[in-house]
C-alpha cells in the first residue's frame, strides 16, 4: 500500500529479509484498508502538530495536564466521529489521551443515552460536542468494588421536586473520578436513591452539574479536589467530591429503568432489584472494554521495543562471532509467547468491537438484551483482568530482556508499565471483578442441571451445553505437530473449561452442604476453583476469536501459516500452565507425554519465528516519532540512538550545582 511508509536500512534488515511475508500486506489484511490508511493520517498529524511535539525537559504535574488536553482537543478537531478502536491507537502515543477524550465524549454521554430517556437526549448531544465534560463518579474512598457498600445518598423531596445530595464522611466522598480534579462539568453519578417513605432503593444513575462551565468554579454545596501524582496516567486529573445539601432537579435522574413522580413514588420497568442494579452499570461495561484495547496497545510498544532491540544487541555467541540476543532460546521463551498473546489479543478487541456493533443494530425484546448483556459482562469482568495482567508481565519481561538500558526512562518501558498498571485496578478490582464471571458461569451451570439450553449470543459459553459429552473426552494425540492443531488445542480449552466449571460447582455445594454462608462459600471457592475458570474461560473465549479470523479468505497462505503458528503458541503457552488440571481431572494419563508435547511444541514455535518476529512487530508498529524510544527505532541503531539521548541534555555533562556538598578536601 503507498500510503504505508517505507522503513529504513539498518540491522534490522537482517531478520527482515529472512520473513516469509510481506508485512505491508499482511498489515493490510489484518487491520483493513480503510484503517490502515485512517492509521496513516493519524500518524502524519502527530507527528505535524505541535501541541505532539515532545517536550525537551521534564513536565510538572500542571504542565503534563494541559498539554495533555491541548492535544485531546487538536485531535478531536480532525477526527471527530471516529471509532473507539481507532481512538485507542493514541495509547501508542499516550495512554491518557484515548481516557480523557473517550471519558467525556463517549462513556458519560452513552451512559446518559442508555440510562435516560428522551428528556436527557440533548444534555448528552452536550457532551459530544465538547459544551460540557463529563466524568464518572463511582467509587468511594472506602468502596471500590463492593458498590453495596457505598454511601452517597439522593434523598427525593416533594416540596422541592429535587434530590438532595450529600456525603455523610469523608469514607463516602466519590474519588478516582478521571476528569474530575480540574476540568469536569458534569459528573454521571451513582447514589443509593432514597424516597420520601425513607425507602432506600440502592445505586442509582444521576447526571449532575458540579461546575460553572463558563467560570470552572465548584457549585455550591460541593468539595471538590485534585488526588495529586499519580504513578502514571498523569494527563488524567483524578479528584474526589462531596455534597452537602445539594439540590439536583429530579430530572437529573436517569430514568430508563427506575424514576420517582413528582410526588415521590418510586416506579420501575424492572421488579428484581439485582437486574435493575446491573442495568444501571452499562457505562463500566465500555470501560472494561476499552481497558482491553488500552492493555493490547502498552502490550504492543513494549514488544516493538523489545523485539527490535534484541534483535540487534549482539552478545556472546558459539566462537569469535556474537549472536543477536534474540536467538538465544531463553529470550524467545521470554518474548514470543507474548508476540502471539499481543496478537491474539489485538484480533479478539477487533472481533469484540466488530460483534458489539453488529448486535447493537439488531432489535431485540428486552430479555435477550439482558442475556446478551450478562455474557458481555462476564466476558468484560475476566477480559479486562487476563488482559491488564497478560500486559503487566509482558512488560516486565520486556524490560528485562533489554537488560540495564530498558531501565532508563527514555526507553519507555517504566512509563508503559506504569500506565497498564492503572488498568489492574481501575473500573473494578482485577481480583474482585473476575468474580463476577464465575457468578455467571455458575448460575448458567446451574440452569444447565435443571435441563435449561444455555443462551450464550456471543458463542462464548456454548460449551456448557455439551459438557457430558466434553468431559468424557481423553488426550489421544501421539505427536507434537498433532498436540500443537489448533482444533485439538481448542479441545482442551474446551476440556478445561468443563472441568474447572464442574469442581468449582462441586466446591460450593460441599461448602454449603457444610452449613458455610453465602458470602463464607464465594470466599474459600475462589483459589484454584472460581477464579482459575474465569481466567480459562477467557483465555477460551480469546483462543476460539483467534481461529475464527484465521479462517479469514483475505490472508495469504504465508500470512495464514505465521497466524497459525502465534494462535498455536498463545494456546499451548496458555495450556502450560494448568497442565496439572489434565492430569488430575483425567484427560491425560500418566503416560500420554501431554506435557511433553506441549513444552516441546512451544520451544519448537519460538525458534521457527526468529526470522518472523521483527516482520510481525513492524506489521503492528506506528512510525518512529509515535514509538520515542531509542531502543525501539525502526532502523535498528540502538547505540546511535543512546548517544543521541545522553548527549541532548547539556546538563549530563555539567558538574552539580551543589559540587560543594560533596567535595573532598585533601
Amino acid at each position: 500500500m503507498e500510503s504505508i511508509r517505507d522503513l529504513p536500512k539498518g540491522p534490522l534488515d537482517l531478520y527482515r529479509k529472512r520473513a516469509s511475508f510481506n508485512w505491508k500486506s499482511f498489515k493490510v489484511h489484518l487491520e483493513g484498508e480503510e484503517f490502515v490508511r485512517s492509521q496513516q493520517k493519524l500518524w502524519n498529524f502527530i507527528e505535524k502538530t505541535p501541541e505532539f511535539e515532545h517536550p525537551k525537559k521534564s513536565l510538572t504535574l500542571d504542565e503534563i495536564r494541559r498539554r495533555c488536553y491541548r492535544q485531546v482537543k487538536a485531535y478531536s478537531t480532525v477526527f471527530e466521529g471516529k471509532s473507539v478502536k481507532f481512538s485507542f491507537l493514541l495509547s501508542l502515543y499516550d495512554g491518557s489521551l484515548p481516557l480523557v477524550r473517550g471519558l467525556s465524549k463517549v462513556t458519560v454521554p452513552n451512559g446518559i443515552l442508555d440510562l435516560g430517556t428522551e428528556r436527557h437526549a440533548e444534555l448528552a448531544k452536550k457532551f459530544i460536542d465538547g459544551k460540557f465534560i463529563g466524568c464518572l463518579s463511582l467509587t468511594e474512598i472506602a468502596h471500590g468494588t463492593n458498590l453495596k457498600g457505598f454511601q452517597t445518598t439522593a434523598t427525593y423531596n416533594p416540596q422541592t421536586e429535587s434530590f438532595i445530595l450529600n456525603t455523610p464522611n469523608f469514607e463516602a466522598a466519590k474519588c478516582w473520578s478521571a476528569l474530575l480534579g480540574k476540568t469536569a462539568t458534569h459528573a454521571l453519578l451513582y447514589a443509593n436513591l432514597i424516597t420520601p417513605d425513607n425507602v432506600n432503593h440502592g445505586l442509582h444513575p444521576f447526571i449532575v452539574p458540579i461546575r460553572d462551565p463558563q467560570t470552572f468554579l465548584p457549585l455550591p454545596g460541593t468539595t471538590i479536589g485534585d488526588m495529586g501524582e499519580k504513578i502514571g496516567l498523569n494527563g488524567i486529573d483524578n479528584g474526589f467530591m462531596m455534597f452537602k445539601n445539594y439540590s439536583l432537579p429530579r430530572e437529573n435522574l436517569l430514568n430508563k429503568v427506575a424514576d420517582v413522580t413528582k410526588e415521590g413514588e418510586y416506579i420501575t420497568v424492572l421488579s428484581n432489584p439485582s437486574q435493575r442494579f446491573s442495568a444501571s452499570l452499562s457505562p463500566l461495561l465500555s470501560g472494561r472494554i476499552g481497558i482491553i484495547y488500552n492493555s493490547t496497545m502498552y502490550l504492543r510498544i513494549a514488544l516493538i521495543i523489545a523485539i527490535r532491540y534484541c534483535a540487534c544487541r549482539r552478545q556472546f555467541g558459539p566462537a569469535e562471532s556474537e549472536w543477536p540476543v534474540i536467538e538465544y532460546q531463553v529470550q524467545q521463551g521470554k518474548l514470543f509467547p507474548h508476540l502471539a498473546a499481543l496478537y491474539a489479543w489485538t484480533i479478539f478487541s477487533y472481533n469484540l468491537s466488530e460483534a458489539i456493533e453488529a448486535s447493537n443494530k439488531k432489535s431485540k425484546d428486552v430479555e435477550y438484551l439482558i442475556i446478551e448483556g450478562s455474557e458481555l459482562h462476564a466476558l468484560s469482568s475476566a477480559g479486562k483482568p487476563l488482559s491488564s495482567w497478560t500486559a503487566r508481565d509482558a512488560i516486565q519481561d520486556c524490560r528485562e530482556t533489554c537488560g540495564g538500558h530498558g531501565y532508563l526512562k527514555a526507553s519507555r518501558l517504566g512509563k508503559m508499565r506504569a500506565e497498564n498498571d492503572a488498568g489492574c485496578t481501575y473500573e473494578g478490582e482485577n481480583t474482585v471483578l473476575i468474580q463476577q464471571t464465575s457468578n455467571w458461569l455458575l448460575n448458567n451451570w446451574e440452569d444447565f442441571l435443571k435441563g435449561k439450553k444455555v443462551v450464550s449470543p456471543f458463542g462464548t459459553a456454548n460449551f456448557i451445553n455439551e459438557t457430558e459429552n466434553i468431559l468424557s473426552w481423553t488426550f489421544n494425540c501421539s505427536t507434537v505437530e498433532e498436540t500443537l492443531e489448533l482444533q485439538n488445542l481448542l479441545q482442551m480449552f474446551k476440556w478445561l473449561n468443563c472441568y474447572y466449571l464442574k469442581k468449582t460447582y462441586d466446591k460450593v455445594h460441599n461448602l454449603k452442604k457444610k452449613g458455610n454462608s453465602s458470602f463464607e462459600v464465594k470466599n474459600n471457592s475462589q483459589t484454584y476453583f472460581a477464579h482459575t475458570l474465569s481466567l480459562v474461560y477467557a483465555e477460551h473465549a480469546v483462543v476460539k476469536s483467534f481461529i475464527t479470523r484465521i479462517q479469514d479468505p483475505v490472508f495469504e497462505d504465508s500470512e495464514r501459516q505465521v497466524l497459525t503458528k502465534l494462535c498455536a503458541l498463545f494456546a499451548a503457552w496458555s495450556l502450560e500452565k494448568r497442565l496439572v488440571a489434565f492430569y488430575a481431572g483425567g484427560y491425560a494419563l500418566k503416560n500420554s507425554n501431554l506435557e511433553f508435547f506441549i513444552r516441546d511444541g512451544i520451544i519448537s514455535i519460538c525458534k521457527d519465528l526468529v526470522n518472523e518476529a521483527v516482520s510481525l512487530i513492524d506489521v503492528l508498529a506506528p512510525p518512529d516519532f509515535v514509538v520515542n524510544s531509542p531502543l525501539g527505532m525502526s532502523d535498528g541503531e540502538i547505540y546511535k540512538h543512546l548517544e543521541e539521548t545522553f548527549y541532548k541534555d547539556p546538563a549530563n555533562f555539567e558538574r552539580p550545582s551543589w559540587w560543594r556538598e560533596v567535595h573532598c578536601k585533601l
